[in-house]
């Protein structure tokens, strides 16, 4: 997209990690991947292929709900490979759903964070255009002006990827993909939730910030056998 920058300023995402749940609790909850203060959470499912988790679940006699793992609504998925048409698009937050989700975002200057391991970088320079500490990984930063993004400033794009983290300068709201999830969290006030949740687009759910978003977190339906049983 025409517009980025990079951003240089090594503390621009400190205040993500100063609100980040510590690794104490169990699971993985949604607090330690979009920052806590926000009133309210919202959790965008990316589609699998052309159906919505809802409809892979009914398919499988499975039932769909806010903590819902693939793992546990689709029993053909063996935890280790993905089939574009088949399955959820994992780590990167798919252009129509990132079209979708931005229509309910206010402002216009945005910060947009890329894990530096997605493809490679032909002028990464670490510190400055490094944020240390997100997830334990290191994300190079840009600003821009709002809208959907998929390639990068000095990244070579032989896929779409979307920003791993992205806010506004205010800090009105924080969404979050994570680099080994199927779908993205949004963390914001009472409109942008009640818009994210009414739009017909969009698969979401409303979660809480202890809520265990781990493949042991779906505690509804049944898990596979080549998931380790915990400790």
């Amino acid at each position: 997209m025409a517009g980025l920058s990079r951003l240089t300023d090594p503390h621009a995402g400190d205040w993500v990690n100063e609100r980040l749940l510590g690794d104490h609790f169990p699971g993985v909850p949604v607090g330690s991947v979009v920052p806590t203060g926000f009133p309210r959470v919202v959790r965008v499912f990316h589609p699998a292929g052309g159906k919505t988790w809802a409809q892979v679940a009914a398919a499988n006699d499975r039932t769909m709900h806010p903590l819902a793992q693939w793992c546990g609504i689709c029993p053909d998925f063996d935890g280790t490979s993905r089939v574009g048409d088949d399955d959820p698009e994992e780590g990167s937050m798919p252009p129509d759903v990132q079209a979708a989700v931005i229509d309910h975002l206010p402002g216009d200057d945005w910060v947009f964070a890329v894990w530096v391991g997605w493809g490679s970088w032909t002028d990464l320079e670490a510190p400055e255009v490094v944020m240390p500490g997100w997830g334990g990984r290191d994300y190079a930063l840009f600003t821009g002006p709002k809208g959907v993004v998929t390639t990068w400033p000095g990244m070579d794009d032989l896929f779409p990827q979307s920003a791993s983290l992205v806010w506004p300068r205010d800090r009105a709201w924080c969404l979050a993909t994570d680099i080994d999830w199927d779908s993205t969290l949004v963390a914001a006030d009472d409109a942008v939730v009640e818009g994210l949740l009414d739009d017909h687009r969009l698969e979401t759910f409303e979660v809480d910030y202890l809520d265990d978003l781990s493949w042991r977190g779906d505690r509804v339906n049944p898990a596979p056998p080549w998931l380790p049983r915990p400790l």
